[in-house]
């Protein structure tokens, strides 16, 4: 994960500098992040470490601080971007048609939603909603409305919980009223009527991982009015 989260950066040599993402702390305790790299990865070994904070985390337990979730989960989500697949060759090896463009219309998914979510195709005859995270394809989620017995499906090996779109959605204002929509089409007509919506791979039952993205933000929960999505808004 440690490139990916660290893009900014270029990896060379055996350890790279880069900022710390944990709060610092000045002697009056006024909290600050750093502007100036204290801290330095190593990938060969899989290491975290700042001179300032005096954190040192393996690349697990650094996932786990990042996304507050359990060193389990961490350990699920570091298989995930192991995986060799880059989502700049998937989304331009699966572009959407213009039959899937009308689908989505048909559902008022708006072009600058489908162009915002980077929608595709991979069969032909389904919306593929690629899942990433700091620019990492972790899974696609493929819609097909016609299927009742497997409407919509994760790759195999995916991890329930994720995000979508989590990278475009990390990034907006903490201020503004996030939605939580019970699937990827619900999300993406909300997002098309201009809300900061999201959904969470893996149904209404599932929790998210990255929770710690979800401080200091306000929450709607908008799942369906029958007992999944009942349970589920409770759940979370």
């Amino acid at each position: 994960m440690f490139e990916y989260y660290f893009s900014e950066y270029t990896f060379e040599g055996e350890e790279t500098a880069v900022c710390c993402p944990f709060p610092h702390y000045t002697v009056n305790n006024m909290e600050y992040f750093e502007t100036n790299p204290s801290a330095h990865i190593n990938l060969s070994k899989g290491l975290f470490h700042c001179k300032v904070c005096d954190r040192g985390l393996s690349e697990t337990a650094f996932i786990s601080e990042i996304l507050g979730c359990s060193y389990e989960d961490a350990v699920k989500v570091s298989k995930l971007f192991k995986s060799g697949e880059d989502f700049s060759h998937w989304f331009e090896s699966n572009p959407i048609t213009e039959d899937i463009k009308n689908l989505c219309k048909k559902f008022l998914i708006s072009d600058e939603v489908i162009e915002e979510l980077s929608l595709g195709t991979e069969q032909g005859d389904e919306i593929a909603f690629p899942v990433t995270m700091y620019g990492k394809l972790i899974d696609v989620r493929s819609y097909r409305p016609h299927d009742k017995l497997n409407k919509i499906k994760s790759r195999s090996g995916a991890k329930s919980g994720c995000i979508i779109p989590y990278d475009v959605w990390r990034t907006s204002p903490t201020n503004k009223w996030t939605i939580i929509c019970a699937g990827e089409t619900d999300m993406a007509v909300t997002r098309s009527m201009g809300f900061n919506a999201i959904t969470l791979t893996g149904g209404e039952k599932a929790l998210p991982i990255a929770k710690k993205q979800f401080q200091d933000r306000k929450i709607a929960i908008c799942y369906d009015n029958d007992d999944a999505g009942l349970a589920g808004a409770r759940g979370l």
